[in-house]
C-alpha cells in the first residue's frame, strides 16, 4: 500500500490520502482465494473426523445394548420366570 502525504500550508494543515498498489491488491486477492480453499478443506476434514467418531460411538452403543440384552435373556429372564411360576 502506498501512502501519499500532501502538505497544504495555511489553516488547512496537512492532508493524507492512501492509494493501493495494484500488485498488493493482486496478491491479496490470491491470498483470499487460497484462504477460501483452505477453509473448505478444513471443513471437509472435520466432517470426516466427525463421521468416524460418530461411527465409533454407534458401535459402542450397539455393544452395550447387545450385552444388556444378553444378560437379561440369559440371567434375569429364567430367574424371573422361575419366580412367577411359584
Amino acid at each position: 500500500m502506498v501512502v501519499e502525504i500532501k502538505d497544504e500550508g495555511g489553516a488547512g494543515g496537512a492532508a493524507a490520502s492512501a492509494t493501493a498498489n495494484p500488485q498488493f491488491l493482486e496478491i491479496e486477492s490470491k491470498l483470499d482465494e487460497i484462504e477460501t480453499k483452505l477453509e473448505f478443506v478444513e471443513g471437509e476434514i472435520a466432517q470426516r473426523v466427525g463421521r468416524k467418531v460418530g461411527r465409533d460411538i454407534g458401535i459402542l452403543y450397539g455393544v452395550v445394548a447387545g450385552l444388556m440384552t444378553y444378560i437379561i435373556v440369559t440371567e434375569l429372564l429364567p430367574k424371573l420366570l422361575e419366580i412367577l411360576a411359584h
